[in-house]
């Protein structure tokens, strides 16, 4: 079966992202998607966002969409807001809960047809993504993956709520280190030259609050199954 993965995405509670702020999550979340374009899928991928607090790719190789939708959401929690509710700087940063994060919902299927661009192509794969990502906006869900094949969706449905639990505990420093880690393969060396700590500082970033070993292990095995779903 020749398939793609569909990305859906929106972000949470857009309206608590001060106005100075959503330029800057915006123009860093289209930077994201160029990067993961020119370094993950080989510039064959599609990212388009839509009604200013939306998005949605295109992802030829399925296989990478679930690692696509992990550092789309790591890149969002690294940001911290510049101004207080009341319209000042903010010193203060956020212990647990990020500044900005995303719902994201990915859809394997076919496509039937490519248009020039997202919005005017057509397939199962955009109507799985869409119906999943309009189911989650019901729950507290902010990771969700259909496929054609309904056990492999019964273990993918837990695995991501799962996978959700880790993810959404980030801090921004957290989330920092797994973008560049997922994104850029840096090693542990690397990040903690690049944010100037040693490196038994950037292992615990990794390994102890970011689960790194766990959401590892869940790429790799959704890997296994959309590459041998049967």
């Amino acid at each position: 079966m020749d398939i793609n993965a569909v990305i859906t995405g929106d972000l949470v509670k857009s309206r608590r992202i001060h106005e100075g702020d959503m330029d800057t999550v915006i123009n860093s979340l289209k930077s994201t998607f160029g990067d993961i374009n020119k370094y993950l899928l080989g510039n064959n991928g599609k990212f388009e966002i839509f009604r200013g607090d939306s998005f949605q790719g295109l992802v030829p190789q399925p296989e990478l969409a679930l690692l696509v939708s992990i550092i789309i959401r790591a890149k969002l929690r690294t940001f911290e807001p510049s101004f207080s509710s009341a319209g000042k700087r903010n010193p203060k940063k956020p212990i647990l809960h990020a500044y900005s994060d995303a719902r994201i919902s990915v859809g394997i299927g076919k496509i039937s047809y490519n248009g020039k661009t997202i919005a005017e192509s057509q397939g199962e794969a955009f109507e799985r993504s869409g119906h999943a990502l309009d189911r989650m906006k019901t729950g507290n869900e902010r990771l969700a993956v259909i496929t054609p094949w309904e056990q492999v969706n019964k273990e993918l449905e837990v695995e991501c709520q799962l996978a959700d639990v880790i993810i959404s505990r980030w801090t921004s420093t957290t989330a920092d280190a797994m973008y560049h880690y997922l994104l850029f393969e840096k090693t542990q060396q690397e990040l903690a030259t690049q944010f100037k700590i040693t490196q038994p500082a950037a292992r615990k970033r990794l390994v102890v609050y970011g689960n790194v070993n766990s959401i590892n292990a869940f790429i790799n095995r959704y890997k296994e199954l959309i590459n041998n779903p049967k």
